[in-house]
């Protein structure tokens, strides 16, 4: 029984020891496999230099914008010798009543004298004045006579009030705004009150000095009928009634 086993075995086993060897025997004889080629890694591609950047310039903020001053209209006209009637916040108004200008030559420029604009007005029943180079922009003053008396020069009247602005700007010396008046209407201006004029006092009349009264040892010397010293007579030698 063993001999037929181990009989068994090797006579199984041979036929595949014949197919290792016939395969051998053909890998001799095939051709050998080529190998493929390792793939070649693709180059990188360059990377672009960012462009130089230069630092931003500071953006300029926008200027605080200034709403634009208006200015004045010369719009109104009062007709039939009635005044003009402005009024500003409060209790400020007042009328124009006459409008001029006062011309000064100036010395260092003979050939552009110096003209200034006049407004009357009446604040109150009081009359003052209203000046500057323009209508746009004045300069409170005092009485007419006071103005004429601080420029040098009398003010020339217009024969009729002149065409006025749709309000007035009041300033100060140095042009800063001080007041505005708005026009409401035209209408007959308050009768302004005259300041009494002081009468002058007359002067005392210095009377002449009298003269001292004479003591009489003075008249009797200075008498026309006193006697020279040397021709007096004693007393009682003349006779009475003689």
């Amino acid at each position: 029984m063993c001999c037929a086993a181990l009989l068994g075995l090797l006579v199984g086993a041979t036929p595949g020891l014949a197919q290792e060897d016939a395969g051998a025997a053909m890998g001799e004889t095939e051709a050998p496999v080529a190998k493929p080629k390792p793939k070649r890694k693709p180059k990188p591609k360059p990377v672009a230099k960012p462009p130089e950047t230069f630092p931003a310039a500071p953006v300029a903020m926008p200027a605080a914008t200034i709403a634009p001053v208006k200015l004045p209209e010369l719009i109104v006209v009062c007709d039939n010798g009635q005044g003009a009637f402005y009024e500003g916040q409060g209790t400020v108004s007042l009328w124009v009543t006459r409008s001029g200008a006062i011309t000064v030559d100036n010395p260092l420029r003979p050939l552009t004298p110096e003209t200034t604009r006049v407004l009357q007005v009446v604040i109150g029943n009081k009359a003052a004045t209203a000046f500057g180079p323009d209508l746009l922009a004045l300069r409170r003053g005092g009485s007419p006579a006071a103005l004429e008396a601080t420029t040098g020069g009398p003010v020339r009247w217009d024969a009729q009030l002149t065409v006025l602005p749709d309000f007035l700007n009041i300033v100060s010396e140095a042009g800063e705004g001080l007041a505005r008046l708005d026009y409401r209407r035209c209408g007959d201006a308050p009768e302004v009150k005259v300041a009494p004029v002081a009468k002058a006092k007359p002067k005392p009349v210095a009377k002449a000095p009298r003269p001292p009264k004479a003591s009489t040892a003075e008249g009797a010397g200075r008498g026309e009928a006193a006697a020279p010293r040397g021709l007096q007579l004693p007393q009682g030698a003349i006779p009475a009634g003689q």
